[in-house]
């Protein structure tokens, strides 16, 4: 038998279900905007690096003066360099090779951040015998 509080119960369940999966809070608060994302350009001055060489992983169009993040996801580690673009929103970010392993490639995320907005973009390189 269904009664009246067990109808209001369900019913604030099922509000409160609506609430949260609409993203609003309780108090009526609207959800933070999101930065807008874009599309930056990345490249490595060396496609396939020897070991113990160096490669540059280039990136442009980004914004004037952004904090430009590199990470280079290796076979057992992970190498995170940062920056700061020029004023013609480019940035150059060297990767010493060492001892990668080689045949196995290494794609490296770009992130950039400047004034509310967010660039994003990738590259990679494989490294060779010495």
């Amino acid at each position: 038998m269904v009664t009246v509080s067990t109808l209001r119960r369900s019913t604030s369940a099922a509000l409160a279900g609506l609430v949260v999966a609409a993203g609003l809070t309780v108090a009526g608060a609207a959800p933070a905007e999101a930065a807008p994302v874009r599309a930056c350009k990345a490249s490595v001055s060396v496609k396939q690096p020897r070991q113990y060489t160096t490669t540059v992983v280039n990136v442009s169009a980004v914004g004037r003066g952004a904090k430009v993040t590199t990470r280079a996801k290796y076979r057992t580690t992970t190498n995170a360099k940062s920056t700061t673009a020029t004023t013609r929103g480019t940035a150059a970010v060297r990767y010493p090779i060492a001892g990668a392993t080689p045949g196995r490639t290494v794609w490296v995320d770009v992130v950039a951040t400047a004034s509310g907005t967010t660039w994003k973009c990738s590259t990679s390189f494989t490294p060779r015998h010495k």
